[in-house]
């Protein structure tokens, strides 16, 4: 836990606490360094270690403290230095690990290899140690839960949108208020984030528990608490890891105990539901959920019971609603942040009054429920879908991709570099997003950046459009001509896995980011089409691009608010 509080004391600027801190990190950094010679994997000689001369084969305390307190400097370094240049490097991260970044150049070999070869669920068990937390590493391993998510993600997704739009607009109603006369101020990360929790937990959980405030204060305190013993364990080399798992997961525990109360009557309904009905499921519940306990019905019955699906539920919150919540949250700062120059709020409401007014005169689909939130409107939501896509170029939360583990002894690279079995490899990802010879004025934030890449192809030329007026002008041209044919698919749209390693890339591309292109657009298209939102004047400083780390994450800004009021019809 030292670490952990260390950055707690940093991020809060605290600075003796964070000196105190630093000297006791320096000597755990001294001590970790000599036990990693014993223990850890042993790399090939011509494996250069970033930060070092050549041939230097262990890290200095510097280096290893770079990651902790300027890992934007040590991974710029590795992009410009190694990455650009076609060359892996070893990187030290968390506690005593040393992991190897890949080229770019390797990614198609990387993403060829199979999960026998290269695993990456075993790489992520390895990252968030979740067999301390949870008590089991199936919760990571056992994938059978995530299959269920996938096949909704990708194949009935549409069938779980009208419920989450319901959702989602009350979640807004509700924490913003009716006034229309007078502004309210409040705190933009944690209203974002309980919207999107509320929103998101009724596509995994269903109503009426998803409006619980007890239960969506209670999901998020038990995924802060498993990221936390993540980082306190991983820090420490394998053989001390269970003594200090025993320690950071009492927490856990508690927390996974107060989830286990709200959801035990959910589950014993759904439960009795499915022993009364076991092969008809006309009547079960829209939601995760429901998809869940079937499959396991059918697959592993051994976990159809309340403490092993607490936990199933609590990962599938973990990737459908934590890291959403940062994501929207940066987006509606950055719509804010960019408004006077770019009249953003104005070409997102524009877009969105006419798509509606386009959908008007259609008939309801018999999918959704709905006349807009099919997968085929919402592709025509250009201007929203690139304003979405430059956010996640600037505040990208992770900041590297493609984890894997080497699960094999005599495995090389295409370059011909030898790999030890319990190795982590990655790609670095975050300084390619703001890399100046890819992108032009990487460190601004440009609404329509995207918008105009994607019409390159096509002929037109939006390099001069910098107002919501000049864009909705052309926006007719634009997506009647670029969805003919239903062709309404580019490299520089949201969900495109091409350019930017937000969601990954190949068969293993996360498939969140469906619900997550809903979600958005969903949230973009109500809040400023009901609302006048502003910032406030005494929010903290404008921050650019790049700037936010915390180790190797890029978290929301604390402390911004903004100002809302209800639009007059």
């Amino acid at each position: 836990m030292v670490v952990l509080s260390l950055f707690h004391a940093v991020h809060e600027n605290n600075l003796i606490l964070g000196a105190v801190g630093v000297s006791l990190l320096g000597l755990l950094c001294r001590a970790l360094m000599m036990i990693q010679l014993k223990f850890q994997s042993q790399f090939p000689k011509e494996l250069h270690l970033v930060g070092e001369k050549p041939g230097k084969r262990v890290f200095s305390v510097a280096t290893r403290l770079m990651f902790y307190f300027n890992c934007s400097k040590l991974y710029r370094d590795v992009w410009n230095n190694f990455s650009k240049k076609g060359l892996p490097v070893l990187v030290p991260t968390l506690g005593t690990r040393r992991e190897v970044f890949l080229p770019h150049s390797s990614i198609k070999w990387l993403l060829s290899q199979p999960s026998t070869v290269l695993g990456m669920w075993d790489a992520f068990s390895e990252m968030f140690q979740i067999g301390h937390s949870l008590g089991h590493e199936k919760y990571m391993l056992k994938t059978w839960a995530v299959d269920t998510s996938r096949h909704v993600l990708t194949q009935d997704l549409e069938g779980f949108l009208e419920p989450v739009r319901q959702e989602l607009e009350l979640a807004i109603d509700s924490l913003l208020g009716q006034d229309q006369q007078n502004w309210t101020s409040l705190d933009l990360f944690e209203t974002i984030r309980r919207i999107v929790n509320q929103a998101g937990s009724r596509f995994v959980v269903g109503a009426p528990l998803c409006r619980d405030k007890d239960y969506l204060t209670a999901g998020v305190g038990a995924i802060d608490d498993i990221i936390t013993c993540a980082g306190a364990v991983g820090f420490f080399p394998q053989f001390l890891r269970p003594l200090v798992g025993l320690f950071t997961r009492k927490r856990t525990d508690n927390m996974l105990k107060v989830l286990e109360t709200h959801y035990d009557p959910v589950l014993q309904e759904r439960f009795a539901h499915i022993r009364a009905n076991p092969a008809d499921r006309t009547h079960d519940p829209n939601d995760l959920l429901q998809r869940m306990l079937r499959d396991a019905q059918r697959g592993c019955p051994d976990e159809l019971d309340t403490p092993t699906m607490t936990r199933r539920i609590l990962m599938a919150k973990l990737g459908f609603i934590y890291q959403v919540g940062f994501a929207c949250s940066n987006l509606v700062r950055n719509i804010l942040e960019s408004d006077s120059e770019y009249s953003t709020i104005s070409s997102l409401r524009e877009e969105a009054a006419k798509i509606r007014a386009e959908c008007g005169s259609l008939p309801v689909d018999p999918l959704t429920g709905s006349k807009v939130w099919t997968r085929k409107i919402v592709a025509r939501m250009v201007c929203a879908d690139s304003v979405m896509r430059e956010t996640l170029r600037v505040d990208a939360f992770p900041t590297r991709a493609l984890i894997r583990q080497v699960m094999v002894d005599g495995l090389h690279t295409d370059t011909g570099l030898p790999l030890p079995k319990g190795a982590l490899v990655s790609v670095v990802s975050q300084p390619m997003h703001i890399d100046p010879e890819l992108w032009s004025d990487p460190l601004q934030f440009d609404p329509y950046r995207f918008l105009k890449l994607r019409n390159e192809t096509a002929g037109h030329d939006l390099s001069n459009v910098k107002t919501g007026t000049a864009l909705n002008n052309m926006l007719g041209e634009v997506t009647d001509g670029y969805n003919q044919g239903g062709k309404n698919w580019s490299p520089h749209a949201f969900l495109s896995t091409s350019n930017l390693l937000i969601f990954g890339r190949g068969r293993y591309s996360c498939p969140g980011r469906f619900l997550v292109d809903f979600q958005m657009k969903m949230l973009i298209a109500y809040l400023f089409t009901q609302y006048d939102v502003k910032l406030a004047e005494d929010n903290p400083p404008k921050r650019r691009a790049g700037e936010g780390w915390l180790m190797e994450f890029i978290f929301p800004p604390k402390g911004v608010k903004m100002l809302v009021k209800r639009r007059k019809a």
